[in-house]
């Protein structure tokens, strides 16, 4: 296999949500309560800054197929009512590598949720191993990161749906 792994991810999950934009804000900029709805991240904690502004940093703590680890991110959108979205700097060379974000657009009386996540390279740990495989094993180890992604993502956006409904 060649020693660039060729692995991006541009994905998404929407739904539409009977609450304000602003409630549905206030929900997905607590990162301190990912836990409640993602099956993946379990939770943060604010390292430093306002917690919700730009440029405040935090931890985001995860678990998937038995393996823990913790990110360091920094959020990069802070629009209330619009737009959260923060870089994952951990494993990334530059901050635009990888991207996590909620857009939340008015809809009646109510609002669409989408949650996007953006990365242009995976991170080095995943590359490495890759590296080992051959290019239909790492072609399929990528496409199940990536089915999981969007199975994950999809009951994160129904997890928040209903805190907010409720």
């Amino acid at each position: 296999m060649s020693e660039q792994i060729e692995l991006s991810f541009d994905i998404e999950a929407t739904t539409e949500v009977d609450a304000s934009p602003d409630e549905v804000y206030r929900v997905v900029s607590d990162i301190t309560r990912m836990g409640e709805w993602s099956p993946e991240c379990t939770g943060g904690e604010w390292l430093r800054g306002q917690p919700g502004a730009a440029g405040s940093r935090f931890h985001g703590h995860n678990r998937a197929g038995g393996e823990t680890w913790t990110t360091e991110c920094e959020v990069v959108a802070a629009v209330p009512g619009r737009e959260f979205a923060w870089a994952v700097l951990t494993y990334a060379r530059s901050p635009e590598v990888s991207v996590w974000s909620f857009a939340i657009e008015p809809d009646g009386d109510g609002c669409v949720l989408t949650q996007r996540y953006r990365m242009q390279e995976p991170p080095a740990r995943f590359a490495s191993f890759m590296r080992g495989m051959d290019a239909d094993q790492a072609a399929a180890l990528g496409a199940k990161r990536r089915a999981m992604l969007e199975d994950a993502m999809s009951r994160t956006v129904a997890g928040i749906k209903a805190a907010v409904e409720d």
